[in-house]
């Protein structure tokens, strides 16, 4: 399968490293898809960050200079250069962790478009659009070989210009020939809903990594208040999509039936564990779990419920200076 991505899509999803760029890069890794490169596509997304960069740069600075006037002096504004524009838009696509298949602009894309232009058929029917014609003439020479998912809010491709009627009939005759496919999405939400699959992390992997890291610290909380474990946890997960494809973050919560060990009649207890970490698709592992405390729940003799919950503190790095603040997303699972 070949995911076309048009320009408006790599723009507004910022090079698809938003939250919802993220998961359907998360989730075109987990279908085996590719995401197909028009060179016109690719020269359009380039030409038009690097124009939005400048003219956020630009808007920063004249802010900058505002608050300098009114406050008198204020911390220097650090900001990436011309050099370090091209360096970053450069790798915009190098570093979307995803397959990518680039197209060569071709002289029969062209030639395909133009006629459409002279036709005056979709999507050249009304402004003649000669780069959308190239994108369809390559959305075409794909199909050749698998089916294709075109993902764009470009209302020319759709039959009256309407997203919820699929294709331009012209569009939909010249792709029937193929014994692949070809579907049409105005966005990345419909995408994800058309490719998404159910993701499962074995709850047997997850309670064994966090009991290995936490095991003293679990067993000196029951032996302190009189309680052992009894039976199989209970476990509830949330999995949310990161910035990186293969990994994933988990929120999570093992519930403990418990027995008392004391004379004090102490009934209905558990132990609950709550943590989150990171898990890594591609290696089956957890990684960088966090306890959030231990929480023991039981009913006194006389029915009245207690809790003796655990603090834990994370003390988070020593900055000297400016710091320095890194994107990340999560994109909750299903």
């Amino acid at each position: 399968m070949f995911i076309v991505f048009d320009s408006n899509i790599w723009f507004s999803e910022m090079g698809l490293n938003s939250t919802k760029g993220a998961a359907a890069r998360f989730f075109i890794n987990q279908k085996g898809a590719k995401v197909a490169l028009p060179e016109v596509i690719k020269l359009e997304t380039e030409h038009n960050l690097k124009n939005m960069i400048r003219k956020l740069i630009s808007a920063m600075v004249e802010n900058h200079r505002q608050l300098l006037t009114i406050f008198g002096r204020i911390k220097e504004l650090v900001l990436p250069d011309e050099n370090e524009i091209e360096e970053r838009v450069k790798k915009i696509f190098s570093q979307v962790k995803v397959k990518i298949v680039e197209l060569p602009f071709t002289f029969e894309s062209a030639k395909s478009s133009f006629i459409k232009i002279i036709d005056k058929q979709p999507p050249s029917n009304t402004t003649e659009e000669f780069r959308d014609g190239v994108i369809w003439a390559d959305c075409l020479s794909l199909l050749k070989s698998d089916d294709v998912y075109l993902i764009t809010n470009d209302k020319h491709f759709y039959n009256s210009r309407s997203y919820d009627k699929g294709l331009a009939k012209n569009l939909a005759d010249e792709a029937s020939i193929y014994k692949n496919t070809i579907k049409i999405f105005p966005g990345i939400s419909e995408l994800i809903a058309e490719i998404k699959s159910d993701i499962k992390i074995d709850n047997h992997d997850l309670v064994n990594a966090f009991i290995e890291n936490n095991r003293e610290k679990i067993a000196g909380t029951l032996e302190r208040n009189g309680f052992e474990i009894t039976g199989k946890p209970i476990v509830k997960s949330n999995l949310y999509v990161t910035e990186d494809p293969n990994r994933l973050y988990i929120e999570f919560e093992i519930q403990y039936l418990c027995n008392d060990l004391s004379l004090s009649n102490r009934a209905d207890a558990k132990l609950i564990l709550r943590g989150d970490g990171n898990y890594l698709l591609d290696k089956n592992a957890f990684l960088e779990m966090r306890n959030f405390g231990e929480e023991l729940v039981f009913k006194l003799e006389n029915g009245e419920e207690k809790q003796l919950k655990g603090v834990v503190i994370f003390a988070g790095p020593i900055v000297i200076g400016h710091q320095t603040v890194e994107h990340s997303v999560k994109y909750k699972l299903e």
